[in-house]
């Protein structure tokens, strides 16, 4: 009988130090490595170039991305339980505007309307650090904010069928990159998860993904 009180106190007691230790498990401590990918939205850029294009009635504007790939690695964790991180940023976006147009052709003293077809491209590959401050970490959950700062590589094309060769540009993206974010992360394994941003962040207020954690 006192070896069955004793196992079942020795049974009682792991259980509860490993209920404890679970409860402390921290989903970002120092040394912990996330990588996130996910998908930025709605992009107010496009939006932008929607207005920019809005004397042509037969416009189209298009895209892909932005697409962001960060990392997170803790680099302190401090005793009151928040942690300090750093990475990097890589993001993608490409958008395409289509458009039809007429000009005025000159010939043989006779002056004609004509109509043309142009397409607009720009891309942007962006590059970055960034910060992060986890101030709500449990076992699933981990809630931070986070800047970041770097550059957008920007290229613009143009083809377009009008001899004139004349069209209005929109600006193409600034050169700096720069974000602020507060964020979330869910965990449904100890490895895997997902994630949400809101601020501002590669020309959207909202990204949401994928998250893996090391």
């Amino acid at each position: 009988m006192k070896k069955q009180i004793a196992l079942a106190l020795a049974l009682c007691i792991f259980l509860l130090n490993t209920k404890v230790q679970a409860q402390d498990e921290s989903a970002f401590d120092k040394g912990t490595t996330v990588i996130t990918a996910g998908y930025g939205f709605p992009d107010l850029y496009r939006t932008s170039l929607r207005i920019s294009y809005n004397a042509y009635s037969s416009a189209k504007v298009s895209g892909i991305g932005p697409i962001i790939l960060k990392g997170d690695y803790g680099i302190v964790k401090f005793k009151w339980g928040h942690a300090v991180g750093a990475g990097i940023v890589i993001g993608y976006n490409a958008t395409n505007i289509k458009f039809t147009g007429t000009y005025y052709d000159y010939n043989n003293f006779i002056y004609s309307t004509k109509t043309y077809s142009e397409t607009h491209k720009y891309k942007t590959i962006t590059v970055g650090a960034r910060g992060t401050y986890h101030f709500f970490t449990k076992e699933k959950f981990d809630c931070y904010a986070s800047i970041g700062l770097g550059f957008n590589i920007n290229t613009a094309s143009r083809t377009t069928d009008n001899p004139n060769g004349y069209t209005s540009y929109a600006s193409a993206r600034s050169g700096v990159y720069s974000a602020f974010t507060v964020c979330i992360r869910y965990y449904f394994t100890k490895n895997f998860g997902v994630y949400s941003e809101l601020g501002w962040d590669n020309s959207t207020p909202i990204q949401a993904g994928l998250a893996l954690k090391f």
